[in-house]
């Protein structure tokens, strides 16, 4: 008698964690902002390309899949401090709109699934709210397994965002004035990096 209560006892231990292994395995990913970086690109005079980064982002994917991303704004990074506060003030107007966001969908199944090392592509339609505007773009990510159930998710090209597209044209020719130059390129290409980690 004892010994059955001994089997039941290890049988249904060995069944809750069975089940609390599969609910955190299925808690969906938070975005580890210290790993991971989105940044754009400028072109000045036609020639000169610029890199830039946001130091502040935060996000998280779902077990279903639903990505969201939040990039802080007034977090801008161009290495100049003066051209950081004019983007702010004359590109972003960040006092009006501090954060941007994206919202998109990727097969949760299949992402759960990767283990460290494995990887897999995916052409991901998302929704970017830039400046008061949304607008529907596409991306080429690569998704990869990462230790401990975590993902690294990177766009394999560049995204081509139109300022024109967020009314952002206005502000890119007062800093074209600003900074006496005879051009600045609308199309800005954006990279993404980001690492996420099981919860």
């Amino acid at each position: 008698m004892a010994e059955n209560w001994k089997k039941q006892l290890v049988v249904g231990g060995m069944s809750v964690a069975l089940m609390l292994g599969a609910s955190s395995a299925w808690a969906g990913w938070k975005l580890d902002s210290t790993h991971s970086s989105v940044g754009f690109s400028s072109v000045k005079n036609d020639s000169v390309m610029e890199q830039h980064v946001f130091r502040n982002l935060s996000g998280s994917i779902s077990d279903s899949g639903d990505v969201s991303l939040s990039i802080d704004l007034t977090s801008v990074d161009t290495k100049i401090q003066i051209r950081d506060e004019r983007m702010k003030k004359e590109l972003f107007n960040t006092e009006e709109y501090p954060l941007t966001t994206v919202e998109a969908k990727v097969d949760g199944d299949a992402i759960s699934g990767l283990s460290a090392g494995q990887t897999l592509v995916q052409d991901v339609e998302f929704k970017l709210d830039l400046h008061g505007k949304e607008e529907a773009l596409k991306a080429k990510v690569q998704v990869t397994g990462l230790d401990g159930g975590g993902l690294l998710v990177s766009t394999i090209s560049p995204v081509e965002v139109q300022a024109g597209t967020f009314g952002l044209d206005t502000g890119v020719g007062k800093l074209r004035d600003i900074a006496k130059l005879n051009s600045i390129l609308l199309t800005v290409p954006v990279n993404a990096n980001l690492v996420f980690v099981a919860e």
